[in-house]
């Protein structure tokens, strides 16, 4: 049996045991019969709206008078989340899910993994009375760090460094986002040595430890030496990466901002958004936590797309014309939507590299991704796309667009903001976060239900539960 006491031992207190002493802890759990594969849960949210054509895929009519579930198999995905298409066979689109007394034009702030109302105007970006979903869910899948929660905000002076506006655990008990890439590192890291500088000139993350390393590889064998290695990939890309990163470290631009100790990188949107997917997926694979979520524009219109444009986001979701790309807002915000799935997609495919039990970490992972402001900037929450990916071990139903009643309608705007508009008595987004519990075998009766409201609308969903 492998003794994880005697593997502990040649890896040094303070340092390596902590960057290891989650995966020691599993190969002593499957040495001793008694492991479990955890499950995970990844919520990515971004601004401005999740549009209807967004996410419909190609054959299948917007609206209905029915409830439908249709395959995905023979429908091509939309251009917006098309680097999802490896992934189709384990993707459920819903549409048709309504936000239940939210009033998130401009954001949903806490409202967006809660489904409880704050209030309007500046009241809900602050007000926080009940629990978010991702909270919920990481009281029962506990880790070092229960959960992990990283903005992405850019702008004139970078964002700040914290916000509060996705989660909470209950009421007047908000849980900050680390919207800096380069401290959320540290936090995650900065046990065995490591600091927001060495983030930003990219240095790499296994040199802290890399006698203890070399000392705990040399103990293991097959299977258990295969994990660690997947381990320290994981590590070892938040101090490598393809793509424009590496591009931006070769060329010297975030080495430049190393001797000056900044308190973060001067970098866009992108870079943010990309780095802090690294930093997802590296604590996700070293099993630091089991709870990310990701929220690009801080549930609120607190982002510039830097990177994709230079135009105020607000003044982009109205479709106004945005001189330096020379298309319409509504062409950039699908662009930003893209680019979000496309990072998004890197960090599914890292889950997938990683063998656990008889699958992969995917296998036990669903992504949460849709918009803090349902389906468009200006909204009544008539209809809150989503799309899931994962079936958490098989507990959910997956390659299906599941569409609940709903007519599609324009708006005064113009042709393109044809939206749907849900009944009143369709299924709440709340449904939706009650079906997950479900999944996670903690199931409720509802999820956070408005008592005025029908309980039934805040009920677990049948259509995308096994």
């Amino acid at each position: 049996m492998l003794n994880r006491r005697g593997l502990l031992q040649g890896v040094t207190a303070g340092t390596a045991s902590f960057l290891f002493a989650p995966l020691l802890e599993t190969f002593a759990q499957q040495a001793a019969g008694r492991y479990q594969v955890p499950r995970r849960v990844i919520f990515v949210l971004f601004d401005n709206g999740f549009y209807e054509a967004a996410c419909q895929p190609t054959g299948i009519a917007l609206g209905g008078e029915q409830t439908r579930q249709i395959p995905l198999t023979d429908h091509a995905l939309p251009h917006d989340i098309q680097p999802f298409t490896p992934f189709k066979d384990r993707m459920t689109i819903v549409q048709g899910l309504r936000g239940s007394h939210l009033t998130p034009n401009h954001g949903a702030g806490f409202g967006a993994l809660s489904g409880l109302s704050g209030g309007v105007g500046e009241d809900k970006f602050r007000r926080v009375i009940g629990e978010s979903i991702d909270a919920a869910i990481a009281r029962v899948v506990p880790s070092v760090f229960p959960i992990l929660v990283l903005g992405v905000s850019a702008g004139r002076d970078v964002g700040p460094a914290t916000a509060l506006c996705s989660s909470a655990w209950g009421a007047g008990r908000p849980i900050a986002a680390q919207c800096r890439p380069e401290l959320a590192y540290e936090s995650l890291f900065g046990a065995i040595g490591a600091d927001r500088n060495d983030f930003a000139a990219r240095r790499n993350l296994l040199d802290f430890v890399s006698e203890d390393t070399r000392r705990l590889r040399s103990q293991l064998a097959g299977p258990e030496r295969e994990q660690l290695d997947y381990h320290l990939e994981a590590i070892e890309s938040l101090s490598r990466r393809d793509g424009q990163l590496s591009e931006m470290l070769d060329a010297g631009t975030l080495r430049r901002h190393a001797p000056r100790m900044p308190a973060t990188p001067s970098v866009r949107m992108t870079e943010i958004l990309t780095s802090q997917c690294d930093i997802a997926a590296a604590a996700l694979i070293t099993r630091l936590t089991n709870v990310v979520t990701i929220t690009s524009g801080l549930c609120r219109l607190g982002t510039s797309y830097s990177g994709i444009s230079n135009t105020g986001t607000h003044s982009l979701g109205h479709n106004n014309f945005d001189p330096e790309t020379n298309v319409n807002g509504r062409v950039v915000l699908s662009r930003y939507r893209r680019y979000i799935a496309e990072q998004v997609a890197g960090l599914l495919r890292k889950l997938q590299d990683v063998r656990e039990g008889d699958g992969t970490m995917l296998d036990n992972t669903v992504l949460v991704f849709t918009s803090d402001s349902a389906n468009r900037q200006h909204t009544a929450g008539e209809n809150w796309p989503f799309v899931l990916i994962g079936n958490l071990g098989g507990r959910l139903r997956t390659n299906q667009f599941v569409g609940y009643p709903m007519r599609a309608r324009g708006a005064g705007e113009g042709a393109w903001d044809v939206h749907g508009n849900a009944p009143a008595s369709n299924p709440t987004i709340n449904a939706l976060y009650c079906t997950l519990l479900h999944a996670m075998s903690r199931p409720r009766e509802t999820f956070n239900h408005a008592t005025r409201d029908d309980a039934r609308k805040y009920q677990a969903l049948p259509e995308l539960l096994r």
